[in-house]
């Protein structure tokens, strides 16, 4: 059965960061393309805003309520999957949740630095330290979209669901299962209580 789970704006969103990094990342080196570089930045830091305003006003899975930020369940999901035996989410699941808020705030700090770099420090930051910490939070973004997708493959083929696709249509496989879960928001099923 197919769920309608990813509006619109998500998957507008998602696949222009994708866009946006990409073209930002494949012009960093060049001082020729370096406007472009700065005006991909500029685009990810707007989407990444509309992003948080959108995951705090937005319904359903595109809200941050739906995927909380928990470490715990991230391992415990992680230890799961690699053996095999993790649900499958009609949303986010706790890993996936890190990786997303790890992306987000990423974002933030590369297109901030990256700003503070190409207007020369707007007088009350060295440039030199910016642009350093441009470089390793741009790398370190790059490195957690790599585990990021790694995860959406694995993920995928253990699920048997398509995750790429989803983000296209929209729409992902569910069970009845995942709409049990899903209503209490917690990644394991409760005990039952006598």
């Amino acid at each position: 059965m197919l769920r309608y789970v990813w509006d619109p704006f998500i998957r507008i969103f998602h696949w222009s960061l994708v866009a946006a990094f990409g073209y930002a990342f494949y012009t960093h080196a060049s001082m020729w393309d370096r406007l472009h570089h700065a005006y991909a930045g500029y685009v990810a830091g707007t989407l990444i805003v509309a992003r948080i305003i959108w995951g705090l006003i937005a319904t359903g899975y595109a809200n941050f309520h739906s995927f909380p930020l928990n470490p715990v369940w991230a391992a415990k999901y992680l230890f799961k999957l690699l053996k095999g035996t993790a649900r499958h989410y009609i949303g986010h699941n706790p890993t996936g949740s890190i990786a997303i808020y790890a992306m987000l705030g990423l974002g933030i700090v590369a297109v901030g630095s990256g700003c503070i770099v190409y207007n020369s420090g707007w007088g009350f930051i060295d440039d030199d330290m910016a642009q350093v910490l441009h470089h390793y939070a741009t790398w370190t973004w790059l490195a957690v979209v790599v585990v990021h997708v790694l995860g959406v493959i694995f993920e995928s083929f253990i699920h048997h669901d398509n995750l790429i696709w989803a983000m296209i249509t929209g729409c992902k496989r569910v069970c009845s299962i995942d709409e049990r879960f899903d209503q209490h928001n917690t990644p394991f099923p409760r005990k039952k209580t006598r």
